[in-house]
């Protein structure tokens, strides 16, 4: 004050004044509400037809952010990129984008022949018309790189293909099948795929279109801690109890800088031989699960009312019940088989007799 010549209160006022301009303005919860649901409206979405999940979502999977598969090999994963790349590529006169999709098949994976007939059974009033399958077929763009080096010099043709070609998805099946290893976490996993994530997150920014990518599950130790920060663990049970009622040694892979970057985590497990899908990870909504199957339309849901989850249960990935219904099923086949072979050998004896 003394080198300006300026006095106290004129001090005052001007840092009021200079607090006032650079202060950001405070709001009510009601004007934040409006704006997250005007910008969401613009932004749009794009439906699953799973009820009861675009329910949860707010309208389906949402332009511009990274929304990930994550579960265990056969539990679901492709068959879900399967039904909505078809939403995608369908005209929007029948409720689609009337877009185009790119799909990367990383582990070749993809079936033409399953896509048309998830359409077929899903939408039959619009795959009996003439030359639809063939149309929705050419809307669809499959890509497989062979190795992380092939997919890291395609990103910049796929960047301009969105921005040419009115492409409405993105499909990455899987970004772990990219990586070769285990997927251990640590600097050195994650480090390979820091600028892809980078890059796949701007791109689905700038181009504002839905990208989905799957991702596999991977074994830890008994002692490793699988709770990711933004799933805050549950204070009330033990961590015994925890451990006891889900008791689960699968992990998703890629780490946790990977977790973070994904904007909506969907897992897709199962537990007594019924398959789930939880939405693990949204913005948006609490952590639901829902009770599906896999039939010729594609995924199902059972019950469009999810279950809340707490704790634990929001982060572990149950793999229980498939393999021991698919073993007891096989055990019955052998059985069935077996005495199929002792009939037509019984007939075959009583022929010779004869």
């Amino acid at each position: 004050m003394e080198l300006l010549d300026v006095a106290l209160p004129e001090v005052k006022s001007a840092v009021a004044r200079i607090s006032k301009a650079t202060s950001p303005h405070s709001q009510t919860v009601q004007s934040l509400l409006e704006q997250r649901m005007e910008k969401e409206y613009m932004a749009g979405h794009l439906p699953t037809r799973l009820k009861g999940l675009d329910a949860t979502l707010c309208g389906g999977l949402p332009f511009g952010a990274l929304t990930e598969l994550v579960g265990p090999a056969g539990i679901g994963k492709t068959q879900f990129c399967l039904k909505i790349s078809l939403l995608a590529a369908l005209p929007s006169r029948y409720g689609g984008l009337d877009g185009h999709v790119i799909y990367i098949d990383v582990e070749s994976k993809f079936s033409s022949r399953r896509l048309i007939e998830i359409g077929i059974n899903s939408f039959p009033e619009i795959f009996c018309l003439e030359g639809i399958a063939k149309e929705m077929a050419g809307r669809i763009t499959v890509l497989r790189p062979g190795s992380l080096t092939e997919f890291t010099e395609s990103l910049q043709k796929i960047q301009v293909s969105v921005r040419q070609h009115n492409v409405k998805l993105l499909i990455i099946d899987s970004m772990a099948a990219l990586v070769s290893g285990e997927h251990e976490q640590g600097p050195q996993r994650q480090h390979p795929l820091g600028s892809h994530i980078s890059f796949i997150k701007a791109l689905a920014e700038s181009s504002r279109i839905p990208v989905v990518m799957t991702n596999q599950v991977r074994t830890r130790g008994a002692n490793q801690i699988s709770q990711y920060i933004f799933q805050a663990e549950s204070r009330e049970l033990p961590v015994e109890d925890n451990t006891e009622k889900f008791d689960s040694r699968l992990v998703a892979a890629l780490g946790i800088h990977w977790a973070h970057a994904v904007n909506i985590r969907l897992v897709l497990e199962s537990r007594s031989g019924q398959r789930f899908i939880k939405v693990a990870k949204s913005p948006m909504s609490p952590p639901l699960a829902f009770p599906f199957q896999v039939t010729s339309m594609g995924i199902v849901l059972l019950n469009d009312d999810g279950v809340e989850m707490v704790g634990s249960q929001i982060n572990a990935i149950d793999h229980q019940g498939l393999l021991l219904s698919y073993m007891f099923n096989l055990s019955s086949f052998v059985i069935w088989k077996s005495d199929l072979i002792r009939r037509l050998y019984m007939i075959k004896m009583q022929v010779i007799v004869t």
